[in-house]
């Protein structure tokens, strides 16, 4: 006959497994059958431990549970010491913000965390939500108050003037309360794990009104001077500037005699269904053109954050190019932010920033937001970091994503990604942009809507190969005029 006491194990075994298994996984019989030796250890001996032998503390989307040893070794999951939680360290240490001058001070007492198990400490600071999405409310200046500052165990008091951002024109009234933590990493994991978080202060919105006014990066000698919006020039300068301008409506005018494409036509109705299959693959979708968010505004841009020389140089050459192909679109750069209607925020997505906007492990490495911001992954380096660039922007101005093997927008896999809008890019801003498509039917203040007829008639199309194109769309990516070859040229593609 079975035991009672077998028999209860047994029974909560099967009961607490079919609760968790769908959220723990491999772990989950693991931590039922540490809960219910630890239950009859309880209640058979005077005393237990925190660990049971054999046993080992993991992590798992910020709860702590015990798993065997031999199966964290077998997957190689990171292990945690629970001594990161020691009430001697942190009852001995003394930290506070100080909310009138804004800095963050910290006293050890002669307490090493590296003492406790504590690989690192991090002084944090990022927005607390007030419900909603207040990412897009800030238009995404927000970004730039996650922070996280590594705090030195090497000295026995440290103060820290905290970073406090804003825009101008984003300012008290889309301001957040920032929230102030200190972030302990765990010393013997293989890999960084947080093991400790304790809550510091929480910065009121009333304190942002001495904030930084966060501005673009801008370096002399790289954007020509038609570029810069409000440029202040001085009488000495002005011929100059007269003379640069003429430059700026010659090029203008150049692509007014650029083909009209019936293959860009029949990709601009096209985009990608998401999700992907569960094997990867992305299919076409229809997407009509007169929900194109076409812009009809000065556009300003401006580069915010962890921003490279190289970053300035695509903006540039694919401000030259746009002023070719697009010739009704009205686009510059700025150095001031009263002046920038499209921000483009770079940071890094390692940091708390990551969980709020879907990038890191699996996710996104920029993203355009249709409220008008665009964000990319500070960590990106080379020709990558600039496909990401140039395909935001590619969104902003009205292209949707492709599978064409050369485009700034594919999503196909084996793609080089390249970093600058390829032909099939640019005749589609050359529909979206034709001067001839500037009608009174499709005038409104900040967008334009045009048609698939429209297009066709005004332009000279031929319906049968636009349809054509639809039904094969996957030869529309092909098409390469030699017109459009000097344009990829200036945009420093090297031959």
């Amino acid at each position: 006959m079975i035991g009672l006491k077998k028999v209860l194990k047994s029974l909560y075994v099967y009961l607490a497994a079919s609760m968790w298994i769908g959220s723990w996984g491999i772990f989950a019989v693991d931590q039922i059958n540490i809960s219910i030796d630890d239950f009859f250890i309880k209640r058979e001996a005077s005393e237990s431990s925190v660990l049971l032998p054999g046993y080992v503390m993991h992590e798992k989307n910020g709860v702590k549970f015990m798993i065997k040893e031999e199966t964290a070794n077998k997957l190689g999951v990171v292990t945690l010491d629970m001594e990161c939680d020691s009430v001697e360290f942190w009852g001995n240490i003394a930290f506070d913000v100080d909310l009138e001058s804004l800095v963050f001070a910290i006293d050890f007492n002669n307490y090493d965390y590296q003492d406790y198990n504590i690989r690192d400490l991090y002084l944090t600071i990022e927005p607390k939500s007030r419900g909603g999405n207040w990412l897009i409310s800030s238009k995404g200046y927000e970004y730039h108050n996650f922070s996280k500052i590594r705090i030195p165990s090497s000295e026995e008091s440290i103060k820290i003037n905290l970073p406090l951002f804003r825009a101008e024109n984003f300012s008290n009234k889309k301001a957040y309360p920032l929230e102030v933590k200190l972030l302990a990493k765990s010393l013997n994991s293989s890999s960084s794990v947080t093991c400790k978080e304790e809550y510091v202060d929480t910065i009121p919105v009333e304190k942002f009104m001495d904030f930084e006014n966060i501005q673009p990066v801008f370096a002399e000698g790289i954007f020509p001077v038609y570029d810069i919006a409000n440029l202040k020039v001085q009488s000495s300068e002005e011929d100059i500037y007269i003379e640069k301008f003429i430059d700026y409506q010659i090029l203008r005018k150049s692509g007014l005699n650029l083909p009209s494409n019936e293959a860009a036509l029949a990709l601009l109705q096209k985009d990608l269904a998401f999700p992907p299959s569960v094997n990867g693959d992305y299919k076409w979708t229809y997407d009509a053109l007169h929900y194109k968010k076409i812009r009809n505004r000065k556009t300003v841009i401006g580069l915010y954050g962890d921003v490279l020389k190289s970053d300035l140089e695509a903006i540039k050459n694919t401000l030259h190019v746009l002023h070719i192909v697009a010739p009704t679109l009205d686009i510059s750069y700025s150095s001031e932010t009263k002046d920038v209607t499209l921000p483009i925020h770079i940071t890094d997505c390692k940091n708390n920033l990551g969980k709020h906007i879907g990038c890191g492990s699996g996710g996104f490495a920029g993203v355009y937001k249709w409220e008008d911001y665009i964000w990319v992954d500070a960590s990106l380096r080379g020709e990558y970091r600039t496909h990401v660039l140039i395909h935001e922007l590619g969104h902003a101005l009205g292209l949707s994503h492709n599978l064409c093997w050369e485009s700034a927008m594919t999503y196909e896999f084996s793609s080089p990604q390249v970093p600058y809008f390829s032909h099939i890019d640019l005749m589609q801003l050359n529909i979206l942009y034709h001067p001839d498509l500037v009608t009174e039917t499709t005038y409104n203040p900040t967008t334009r809507t045009i048609y698939r007829s429209q297009v066709i008639e005004i332009l000279e199309l031929s319906e049968e190969r636009v349809s054509y194109y639809e039904d094969n769309i996957k030869e529309a990516c092909y098409q390469k005029p030699g017109s459009y070859d000097y344009l990829i040229e200036l945009q420093g593609k090297k031959k």
